[in-house]
């Protein structure tokens, strides 16, 4: 958001040209990156009513980008901003991942299949990174909402006592940031800065918060080709005794031919040339990379049968697995490739900082609303980096699995693999076990400890999550009409109550009135909706609820662990914040 134009301060209210050098400006969230994850924040503060200012260094959205999927959640946080619809008109889907040894097909996962019922959107969505950053830009564009391009952070502002606030700056306290705009130095107050500047991340540096974790010794080649052959119509996953290969469809490509964006590793003897640094972007080596291209060309067709005309983008990177030793330092917090990075297996990286832009700003909303105390903030770093942890670990752990040297890794991926692949592929999908898969792999089955309803600790045993507390809402079709469900009353994003058949009424409203803090607006509530509101496909509010949260009645949902008799206190990023139970 623009700075709107005064003598002497500017303040951030959508209007405007971008901050103006010659004044301070003043805003409630400083977003610093404009990446996915920067421009969901901002897109979130836009729906919630906040003031605040995206800047990035970058002239404008990404062209090429490493991030190429959407996972289920991702595109429900869409939905509440009232986008998925662009995103689906505009990405290519992949219903099924099909893994592969060597040339050899080795059956498919049908991910639309496995998670039917799950969530509205079933498999995977091919949308990449550029494309996410062009949609959300334009989306905050539409709002009055234009990102500041060209304007990078420089260092925080001394304060009036002459010490400069980088280490520690105070909960609670507005920031002053130094920027660089293209006209010249600005300086801009907040409340909040979000840093989503990526993994290289400035202000993780001026904060002084180590970025924990290693690098890996391969490097990734990653390529957009056209004319390719040798791939299944989904996403298809390839390993051989040395090699692994990722393909993702991007649709047709304007000769008749198919798109993909193809992944590998580049083994020591399969390139020349210096290493790029690590953390460094895509690599600006001409005459190397054209050599590493043709030497990724060859693995792709011996190793897997993989052939492609030509190439629109190619590039190296390296591998991290890296989390930020905190997320929170006072009013500054990490997001995205600025908190956690990590290999691309999985298609995870890309959606969970979309995740921690919608955790965080739902947070700060409440806090300038006057909805919960400032150290609730607090539960970002609770909620977000246990999330980070767990998908570093695991990505790592496959990603080593995948590329290990060693004989018992070798043996692992040319004998044990290609024999227990095709029988695994046939029963998971009929089994538990596939929407189980599905729903780790999607983002869905992700778990919050919700604070004064239960513990991580009990009796010194670790207690069993709560298969609904904590977790996003359960998704509820409308029997016979799978276009009318439950998460549309999410897209008011403000706290709810939902009443799951005709028993639950009464407990929900009692859990409204228990919560009738939550219905504050405060300053930031200028996109809440008031007790009342009607919910999706005529699901109707339950009446008498007074000033608390809306109250939407549902069909009971056993299927959902939903059953008649329950009633749920839903947080603005839909997440159970309370369960009651039938009696």
């Amino acid at each position: 958001m623009s700075p709107d134009p005064a003598p002497e301060t500017g303040t951030a209210t959508g209007t405007g040209p971008g901050p103006d050098p010659k004044r301070r400006v003043s805003t409630d969230v400083l977003v610093i990156g404009a990446g996915p994850t920067g421009l969901m924040a901002g897109a979130w503060c836009a729906k919630l009513g906040i003031q605040s200012l995206v800047v990035d260094g970058k002239a404008g959205p990404t062209r090429e980008s490493r991030a190429l999927a959407l996972q289920a959640r991702s595109l429900e946080v869409y939905r509440q901003l009232g986008l998925e619809g662009e995103v689906l008109a505009r990405a290519t889907p992949a219903t099924g991942v099909s893994p592969g040894y060597g040339h050899r097909t080795l059956g498919t996962l049908p991910l639309d299949r496995v998670g039917r019922g799950l969530t509205p959107f079933p498999g995977i969505t091919v949308f990449e990174q550029s494309a996410n950053e062009e949609l959300l830009a334009d989306h905050l564009a539409r709002q009055h909402r234009p990102v500041a391009w060209g304007t990078s952070f420089r260092a925080f502002a001394e304060t009036e006592a002459g010490n400069r606030s980088s280490n520690r700056p105070s909960a609670g306290r507005p920031v002053t940031v130094d920027l660089e705009s293209p006209g010249g130095p600005v300086r801009v107050t907040a409340r909040y800065v979000v840093a989503a500047d990526g993994a290289s991340s400035a202000v993780r540096s001026a904060l002084d918060v180590a970025f924990e974790g290693a690098t890996h010794r391969f490097e990734f080649y990653v390529l957009d080709a056209h004319g390719v052959t040798g791939t299944e119509p989904g996403i298809t996953v390839r390993i051989s005794r040395e090699h692994f290969m990722l393909a993702f469809p991007m649709g047709r490509d304007g000769r008749g031919g198919a798109r993909a964006r193809l992944l590998g590793i580049l083994r020591a003897e399969d390139r020349t040339g210096p290493r790029p640094e690590a953390g460094a972007g895509p690599s600006t080596r001409p005459a190397a990379d054209a050599h590493d291209e043709t030497r990724a060309r060859e693995s792709l067709a011996g190793e897997f049968g993989v052939r492609y005309a030509g190439t629109d983008w190619y590039s190296t990177y390296r591998v991290h697995h890296r989390v930020a030793a905190a997320f929170r330092s006072g009013s500054v917090f990490l997001a995205g490739d600025a908190a956690h990075i990590h290999s691309p297996v999985g298609a995870q990286g890309m959606n969970t900082g979309l995740q921690d832009a919608q955790n965080l700003v739902t947070k700060i909303a409440d806090v300038l609303a006057g909805r919960a105390p400032e150290d609730s903030l607090d539960r970002y770093e609770a909620e977000r980096r246990p999330v980070a942890l767990t998908l570093v670990r695991t990505t790592d752990a496959v990603f080593g699995a995948v590329t290990s040297a060693s004989a018992g890794a070798r043996l692992l991926r040319s004998l044990v693999f290609p024999a227990v692949a095709p029988l695994a592929l046939r029963l998971v999908p009929r089994s538990p076990a596939g929407g189980r898969l599905f729903g780790y792999l999607s983002q869905i089955r992700i778990h919050y400890w919700m604070p004064g309803t239960e513990t991580e600790q009990s009796g010194g045993r670790r207690r069993r999550r709560g298969r609904v507390l904590g977790r996003r809402l359960p998704w509820v079709p409308e029997a016979g009409d799978p276009g009318v469900d439950n998460h549309e009353a999410l897209t008011a994003a403000v706290w709810q109550v939902h009443a799951y058949g005709p028993a639950a009424v009464g407990p929900a409203r009692q859990l409204a009135e228990r919560h009738r803090d939550k219905a504050r607006t405060g300053g930031a509530g200028t996109a809440t909706t008031a007790a009342g509101t009607p919910a999706a496909g005529g699901a109707g509010p339950a009446s008498g609820v007074g000033s608390g949260p809306p109250v939407f009645t549902f069909r009971a949902a056993p299927e959902a662990r939903l059953p008649d008799g329950t009633a749920v206190l839903v947080r603005p990023d839909g997440f159970v914040a309370e369960l009651v139970s039938p009696r």
